[in-house]
C-alpha cells in the first residue's frame, strides 16, 4: 500500500549522489530533484537510491568486472534486489523505505551520447537517469532499438518531464 504523505512528499526519496574521478558539478541538487521527479511519476513512492557519477575508465571496471565487457559504456543500474518483475512497482511492504539499488553514469560517455545523437547533455543525462531507474525496476531491453518497451517508457517519461531542469 502507497503512503499518500510520501507520493505528496518528494523529499521522501532519498537520492545519494557520489562522485568518482570527476568534479562535483554544480547541478546535483538539480538532478536530485529530477531523479525524484522520475521516482513519483513511476508511483515508486518509498523508493530511495544512489547515483554515481565517474569517469570513463571508472564505469569500464565495472562494465569489466560485472558484465565482462571491457569498454567504457554510458549507464550501469544495480538493483538491490534481482526479483523485480518488469515494469512491477517492487516496493517494500506496508510503504517502508525501499532501497532500489544504484545507477552509475560516466559523464565522458554522456558527452559522447549526446554529440552522437545531437541532443544537449542536460537531455542525454536525464535520459539515462531513467534509463538506469528502469533498470532497477526489473524493465530491460533485447537491444536498442525504438520498439523495445522499455525504451518507449523510457522516452514518453523524458517527454513528460521536458521541462524539468538540470542545468
Amino acid at each position: 500500500m502507497k503512503s499518500d504523505e510520501n507520493m505528496n512528499n518528494p523529499e521522501s526519496h532519498e537520492i545519494d549522489v557520489m562522485c568518482v574521478r570527476v568534479s562535483e558539478p554544480s547541478w546535483i541538487p538539480a538532478l536530485v530533484r529530477f531523479s525524484r521527479r522520475v521516482l513519483e511519476v513511476l508511483e515508486y513512492s518509498t523508493w530511495s537510491l544512489s547515483v554515481v557519477l565517474c569517469d570513463d575508465e571508472y564505469i569500464r571496471q565495472l562494465n569489466r568486472e560485472y558484465r565482462g565487457k571491457d569498454s567504457a559504456t554510458d549507464v550501469l543500474s544495480f538493483p538491490q534486489d534481482d526479483s523485480n518483475s518488469e515494469g512491477g512497482n517492487p516496493e517494500a511492504d506496508g510503504g517502508e523505505p525501499f532501497y532500489a539499488g544504484d545507477i552509475v553514469i560516466s559523464l565522458n560517455t554522456l558527452a559522447e551520447n549526446a554529440r552522437y545523437f545531437s541532443v544537449n547533455e542536460e537531455e542525454e543525462l536525464k535520459r539515462l537517469l531513467i534509463h538506469g531507474i528502469l533498470h532497477l525496476a526489473g524493465w530491460d531491453h533485447s537491444d536498442n532499438s525504438p520498439e523495445q518497451e522499455m525504451l518507449q517508457l523510457q522516452e514518453r517519461i523524458l517527454q513528460g518531464l521536458s521541462e524539468e531542469k538540470i542545468y
